[in-house]
């Protein structure tokens, strides 16, 4: 086969293989929105408080970008940023993904732990601030001493068995006494022992596990709807991502990085960098308000059959949202 034949196939399979990719990206968010509307649906009627409202806004909705100069108006899609919602879980752990990418860039032995207990019958805040309480005692014990830092990411199931949580820990540390981990662990769960697993990730296969959501829009879909509205009314307003130690120290630098890494933000193209942010209910009252102040302006009255009416003069003014 001669060189171009060569460079003809492989540049084939490289554009077979993008628009392959493409197509499977376009699946998942098509799926992300299906999951959301189900979530949404089942929600619907057990749950009412401006949080189930800003998820059922979620990609349907836009906001309003207007600069302060031109008067030029862009939209892009309302995103609630609530930590469940499969609309938003790619975005905020592609975000986590880089900060701890770049934390373990830095570090020569990073260790994936795995923390488990026993299922549970019921979900509630009191549960979920006693794991985060015992977390935090499991990395003062003695078996935890050889740990510089890390971070722990929590998890929660439900396969028809009651409630699971589990903890996902990355670790820099050189080595773990397994069977002590196991029985402190166990101790403070309530159990003779616990079953616990560690991984050496040098390799960097780690982010898919340490970076997962707290619980995956797939399968928060198939929950029963009482089951889905205790899980939301739990971890509402509780972190399920913490960290401590080196990592916790490094925090600050991660974040000028990844700050510096950004991309300028954006400019009209008149040249003016200050906008106004509206919601859409917020910018069709903006608009109405103007209007009629500049109606107001103009106004006259005239006298119809001995009576004082007044008159509303034509405007040219047009809403500065897009029709």
């Amino acid at each position: 086969m001669s060189q171009d034949a060569a460079l003809r196939v492989l540049i084939k399979t490289r554009l077979r293989a993008r628009i392959e990719n493409e197509r499977k990206q376009g699946q998942l968010l098509d799926n992300n929105d299906d999951f959301a509307e189900t979530i949404r649906v089942k929600l619907h009627g057990l749950l009412e408080s401006n949080q189930f409202f800003n998820f059922s806004r979620c990609g349907k909705e836009d906001n309003y970008r207007t600069c302060e100069n031109c008067g030029q108006v862009e939209t892009f899609e309302y995103r609630c940023n609530i930590k469940w919602c499969p609309r938003c879980q790619q975005r905020l752990g592609l975000i986590r993904r880089n900060m701890i990418r770049l934390w373990a860039g830095k570090i020569s032995q990073p260790k994936h732990l795995v923390l488990t207990q026993k299922n549970f019958p019921t979900l509630t805040r009191s549960v979920i601030k006693l794991n985060t309480n015992r977390l935090a005692k499991f990395r003062r014990s003695k078996c935890f001493s050889l740990v510089k830092g890390g971070c722990c990411s929590t998890e929660i199931t439900n396969e028809g068995n009651g409630w699971h949580l589990h903890a996902h820990l990355l670790l820099d540390a050189r080595w773990l006494d397994m069977e002590k981990v196991s029985v402190t662990w166990g101790k403070l769960v309530g159990q003779n022992f616990a079953i616990v697993k560690i991984k050496d990730v040098r390799t960097g296969d780690y982010l898919q596990e340490i970076c997962k959501y707290v619980v995956e829009g797939s399968e928060l879909a198939k929950w029963q709807p009482e089951q889905i509205n205790e899980f939301v009314q739990a971890v509402r307003g509780l972190r399920m991502f913490n960290s401590f130690g080196t990592l916790r120290e490094l925090a600050p630098t991660i974040r000028r990085e990844l700050f510096a890494a950004k991309p300028p933000s954006a400019v009209c193209p008149c040249g003016c960098g200050k906008f106004i942010y509206e919601s859409e209910e917020s910018a069709l009252l903006n608009d109405v308000n103007r209007m009629e102040r500049n109606n107001r302006g103009r106004r006259h009255s005239r006298r119809v059959c001995g009576v004082e009416v007044p008159v509303v003069a034509a405007t040219d003014d047009t809403p500065r949202l897009p029709l």
